[in-house]
């Protein structure tokens, strides 16, 4: 429930020689983190910038305002990554560009991995609580359980940030913790961060409900005992939560029609 995220590139492709290209695209591209589904894009030139990733006819946009970590979420296969600097209104420029192939690696892997809109570290407060939550936890399931419960019980839906909010915000998981409040964005960030710390894969899904009018985010988690993809929607389970309403917590999927996954 929060207005799309996107960003729209007019891209304004400068004239550079290939070796130019290739030369600044090892210092704003650092793919040591390749094997684990994300690169890592060092970027601090003082102007608005982005990255597009595209793998076929699939591409993703992501504003950049510093450095920051991206996934690789669509699967074994040649990517190709664009750094743009801001070259005024909504026009960008190229600045780096790099071919890079994924093989044989985990398609799961990426999703446990701190990226831009899932940023997590275990200093944080977040991860220090989910650590607590599930330290007792028998299976993966309760693990989910622990989180789940937690985060419905204690976040309510912020309607006030929801009408002001830019299509470009980025959740911060310890504000959602300490404020107790927040957008679907947050509540589908703040869940995914938790969970992934515990070593659950955890995807952060953008798209629309059948019963929603707005777009809205949401998460699938995989439980490796049972092996098997389940769908949580922490924002919606929390208002019914609070209109003592009982609820499952494991979601239908003809419910929901997926437009992004992270």
């Amino acid at each position: 429930m929060f207005r799309k995220h996107s960003i729209i590139l007019l891209l304004v492709v400068t004239l550079l020689l290939f070796s130019t290209v290739a030369q600044a695209a090892g210092g704003y591209i650092d793919k040591s983190q390749v094997n684990s589904g994300v690169i890592n894009i060092n970027y601090n030139n003082g102007k608005v910038g982005a990255v597009r990733v595209s793998k076929g006819s699939t591409s993703y946009d992501y504003i950049l305002k510093g450095n920051e970590t991206i996934p690789l979420q669509l699967g074994n296969g040649e990517y190709t990554v664009l750094v743009l600097e801001n070259a005024g209104g909504n026009k960008f420029k190229q600045i780096a560009k790099e071919t890079i192939t994924l093989k044989s690696i985990d398609s799961n892997e990426v999703y446990l991995q701190s990226i831009q809109m899932i940023n997590w570290n275990n200093d944080m407060n977040a991860i220090k609580k989910a650590k607590e939550l599930t330290k007792n936890a028998k299976n993966n399931k309760e693990k989910v359980e622990s989180i789940y419960n937690y985060i419905i019980t204690n976040v309510s839906y912020d309607n006030d940030k929801a009408n002001k909010l830019s299509s470009n915000y980025i959740p911060k998981i310890d504000e959602t913790l300490k404020s107790q409040k927040g957008i679907c964005y947050d509540y589908a960030s703040l869940f995914a961060a938790m969970t992934r710390s515990v070593g659950l894969p955890t995807k952060l899904l953008m798209g629309h409900k059948n019963d929603i009018n707005e777009y809205h985010a949401w998460n699938q988690v995989y439980l490796a005992d049972s092996n098997e993809w389940i769908i949580i929607d922490t924002t919606y389970d929390a208002g019914k939560q609070k209109g003592n309403k009982s609820i499952p917590m494991i979601k239908d999927g003809k419910d929901y029609k997926i437009e992004k996954e992270y």
